[in-house]
């Protein structure tokens, strides 16, 4: 019996990572409202700094592989300087989080692009728990990346197109701990 409970949690694990890469590839349901919303001038037009900032925060947040700490820079005149800083997620291996979190980085960049927001640039940078040999937890940067907007427009209109492997050769800035090469 417990072979058999063994065997089946595997082909649940298999067919987890079987899906892994597929799961955040293409827009997501917010990410399709947020575009219909965009596409009615909604987003970019909206003057209220209240509004704006929750709209992007919205589309920010809709990633399952990293939670969204803050936005910084819609406060100031257009075209934005955006900081955005996530807090990574582990996974299943140590390759599928640095997978992720890549994958994180990439969703944020195609966020505030299929947004249209008038941007200078765009800086996404994720902390990930450290745990040091005392067994103490700190929250350290594993990836600091930064892309004008030159760089974002070339980017390809669907993020399928786009491997995240890619991320630190078209990066403008590209910073990785270590342990995240």
């Amino acid at each position: 019996m417990r072979r058999l409970f063994f065997i089946g949690m595997c082909s649940l694990l298999l067919a987890a990572c079987g899906n892994h890469e597929g799961l955040n590839n293409g827009k997501s349901t917010k990410q399709e409202v947020m575009a219909e919303q965009l596409k009615a001038g909604n987003v970019v037009n909206e003057k209220n700094f209240e509004t704006r900032q929750k709209i992007v925060e919205s589309a920010l947040k809709d990633t399952k592989f990293g939670d969204l700490v803050h936005v910084e820079g819609l406060n100031s005149k257009e075209p934005y300087s955006l900081e955005i800083e996530y807090k990574g997620k582990e996974n299943l291996s140590e390759k599928m989080t640095i997978k992720s979190i890549q994958l994180t980085v990439r969703d944020a960049v195609y966020a505030i692009k299929e947004l249209g927001i008038n941007i200078d640039s765009i800086s996404v940078n994720i902390k990930y728990p450290f745990v040091d040999n005392y067994g103490n937890t700190s929250n350290r940067y594993v990836i600091k990346s930064k892309y004008t907007a030159s760089t974002v427009k070339r980017l390809n209109e669907d993020r399928r197109n786009f491997k995240e492997e890619n991320l630190p050769v078209v990066a403008d800035e590209w910073w990785a701990h270590p342990s995240f090469e």
